[in-house]
């Protein structure tokens, strides 16, 4: 176990957790997650997460010289990765993923034997006023990172709210031949928004069941649970989970590399108490080199220069598709906790990688099954140890 600071990029650090599984890179400028990386089976080691050509190395987008560029949006300058966005999406106000954190401490602990990091952001917005506290965790054994945030609305008024946590993979995990799953049932796709220009292959509007069967806007079917080489296309869709789930998922395989990422995370049926967030929706944007607009590409309607999915979940309802709420709040000095992992590992049977068909619990982890084979990813999927260290370490923030 190993847990240490470092400097990036200008005035940019971040902090360096790892087991003898995995390693995770977490940078203090917007929060973000920009390695987490394992050995595959020949032995190298591999970044899951996208870390683009465009990512700016200074200060921050409002003293970069190519501010327009990066469409003066904070975000966009420090893209990739695993990234979280509350209270909205909405750069006009002050987010967790355009604020600068302050890690307040570090360290290890002894009931598990786990390496741990808290951090902090405030917003002072009127009408947008939050105090956030993360909780970062790796066991001693486990390749996860696991997360714990405490959202508090320190304003006078409800706190109206969408939560939601992505991450940004590109190759090498991410290579044609690919394969991507989930626990949601039901699916529908959307245009590119107003921001975005893209080619979409998905036609918007219709719900489906199945990745493997997307309706296409040309009429025939798209199997979206595997990865193809360049389609010059942007798809944006979002799944609603069973209301019978207590834990939702979504998982990248790689064949070729024999490598699973997965990210897991309570659903609406679980038994964690009422404070926590549960999570009804995922969300997946494949941006197959479809996505013209800068940064993106070199300049507006030019050639696409990135190759990525970004997988996540939430609570985005976008124009109530679904039947969660569109919105949620956070009443006036209270508070909301959310848990979370992301898990990343080799797999040694390779008929793992045509696809599994199911995702089982055993005692002290989960189990990608296909018939007789299976990938097993060792984890705390009721999230209790995580639960135990951060009540230790916010008991005891001086």
């Amino acid at each position: 176990m190993d847990i240490r600071r470092m400097p990036l990029w200008a005035s940019r650090n971040a902090t360096i957790m790892s087991n003898e599984a995995v390693r995770a890179v977490i940078e203090d400028q917007g929060e973000i997650t920009i390695e987490l990386s394992c050995t595959n089976i020949q032995g190298g080691r591999v970044n899951a997460l996208s870390i683009p050509y465009f990512r700016g190395i200074g200060a921050g987008v409002l003293s970069d010289e190519n501010i327009d560029w990066y469409k003066s949006k904070q975000r966009t300058y420090t893209a990739g990765g695993i990234y979280i966005s509350f209270p909205s999406s909405d750069e006009d106000h002050i987010l967790t993923s355009n604020s600068y954190w302050m890690l307040r401490r570090y360290g290890s602990e002894s009931t598990y034997g786990g390496v741990w990091r808290l951090s902090e952001m405030k917003s002072r917005e009127e009408n947008n006023r939050y105090h956030i506290s993360k909780i970062d965790f790796m066991l001693p054994s486990d390749p996860v990172l696991y997360t714990y945030l405490k959202l508090t609305n320190t304003d006078e008024v409800p706190l109206e709210y969408n939560l939601s946590i992505h991450s940004m993979v590109s190759p090498p995990l991410l290579e044609s031949g690919s394969l991507i799953s989930t626990s949601a049932a039901e699916f529908t796709a959307y245009p590119p928004n107003l921001r975005e220009v893209a080619f979409n292959r998905l036609k918007s509007g219709i719900h489906f069941s199945d990745l493997k069967h997307c309706p296409s806007i040309r009429g025939q079917n798209i199997d979206m649970s595997y990865v193809p080489g360049p389609t010059s296309s942007y798809d944006y869709i979002i799944g609603e989970l069973k209301k019978d789930c207590d834990l939702g998922w979504v998982t990248i395989i790689n064949p070729r590399q024999q490598l699973l990422y997965s990210s897991f995370f309570p659903s609406l049926n679980s038994d964690l108490p009422q404070e926590y967030i549960k999570f009804p929706l995922i969300d997946i944007a494949f941006n197959y080199l479809g996505r013209m607009d800068s940064p993106w590409a070199l300049y507006e309607g030019g050639t696409p220069q990135v190759f990525s999915l970004t997988t996540g979940f939430g609570q985005m309802n976008h124009h109530g598709a679904f039947s969660s709420p569109i919105t949620n709040t956070i009443p006036p000095g209270e508070s909301r906790v959310v848990v979370y992992g992301n898990g990343y590992s080799s797999f040694d049977n390779p008929r793992i990688g045509l696809g599994f068909y199911s995702a089982e619990k055993a005692e002290h982890g989960l189990v990608f099954k296909r018939t007789k084979s299976y990938a097993y990813l060792p984890c705390d999927y009721k999230f209790k140890k995580l639960i135990d260290v951060a009540s230790w370490i916010l008991n005891n923030n001086e």
